[in-house]
């Protein structure tokens, strides 16, 4: 199949795609001109530091799990509850108006970076496509140009000279948002219930995922970060109005979960496709592999893998909370 006059075109993958990822490969530069700022990009930037940090994350949640459990198991006991739900066994913090507060600040935080995260890259995935679009360049039709504005890295989202506005920048910056979402964990844990193996599962690989991404500048990586920035929008925002003691209709939720779960099958489908295109490069005036090496592979290999567990956790959570409540 041939799209924008032979310019864009489905081919093979690459057969550099199934050799082992080379190693020592050069760190990006940091989008950062502060020195404080491009060390801090080269500690995270490390593949010891996310590795580290979700793994302390997950045994953390799931050592502490067993304790919450305890106290809520107590407190049924002192209730004389006979219901199979055990209760929230809220810590004496999160019973006080100040963390209401803190909670409220750090859900409305979140939908608004969220926000301006996708708006963010829906303007640069814009403009770049309109740089296919006029600088002397056959016409192209809009998916043509956008996936040359994916996988031109010179000249596409990943270029240099957009420092504040490339998904390298916007990346980044949500590759280090997924280590602050770990207080949701904690505020649910403070609140005195367990921590799912959704929700642990999730932020942990969330981590990796967004790191891999980035440090090797995948092109697929672009999809996390504005098909996940939109549906924590208005996931923040749900949270938000929930704290604020609004009733929400239990089919928003329902909903949002639908959404979900379909940008990750439809997210992890297109990120596939990556492999199979190939675009041509203004510069030399040749066809190349949108995911040309192993090395940028390694994140697609890595996303799809934590996407097939995690849809099916969520896919568990939502038979579980809607349609067998449901029926009940």
């Amino acid at each position: 199949m041939i799209w924008g006059n032979e310019l864009i075109e489905f081919a093979l993958p690459s057969a550099n795609l199934l050799q082992f990822p080379e190693r020592n490969t050069p760190l990006p530069p940091s989008p950062f001109q502060n020195e404080f700022l491009t060390q801090s990009y080269n500690f995270f930037m490390k593949s010891s530091t996310p590795m580290t940090i979700a793994i302390v994350y997950f045994s953390f949640v799931h050592f502490i799990n067993p304790h919450i459990r305890n106290r809520q198991i107590a407190l049924a006991k002192e209730k004389k509850l006979n219901n199979n739900r055990l209760p929230a066994a809220p810590f004496a913090i999160a019973k006080t108006s100040i963390f209401n507060f803190l909670v409220l600040v750090h859900n409305v935080f979140l939908c608004v970076y969220s926000a301006w995260t996708f708006i963010g890259m829906c303007y640069t995935m814009k403009n770049t496509s309109h740089f296919f679009k006029t600088e002397n360049i056959p016409q192209l039709d809009r998916v043509s140009r956008l996936v040359q504005s994916v996988c031109d890295l010179d000249q596409g989202i990943f270029a240099d000279d957009l420092p504040w506005s490339n998904l390298h920048f916007y990346g980044y910056w949500f590759y280090l948002s997924k280590f602050y979402e770990v207080l949701d964990t904690i505020i649910i844990l403070l609140k005195g219930r367990p921590s799912s193996l959704l929700q642990s599962y999730h932020h942990a690989g969330a981590m990796m995922c967004m790191w891999a991404g980035i440090r090797y500048r995948s092109p697929p990586i672009w999809i996390f970060v504005v098909f996940n920035s939109f549906i924590h929008t208005l996931m923040y925002f749900y949270f938000s109005l929930s704290c604020l003691k609004f009733r929400v209709p239990t089919i928003f939720k329902r909903i949002l979960t639908t959404m979900q779960i379909t940008q990750f099958i439809v997210g992890g489908s297109i990120a596939v496709v990556h492999a199979f295109l190939k675009y041509t490069d203004f510069a030399t005036g040749t066809k190349k592999h949108c995911i040309e090496s192993s090395t940028r592979a390694l994140p697609l290999y890595v996303n799809v893998a934590y996407l097939a567990p995690l849809t099916a956790l969520f896919a568990a959570f939502y038979v579980e909370s809607y349609l067998k409540r449901s029926k009940k």
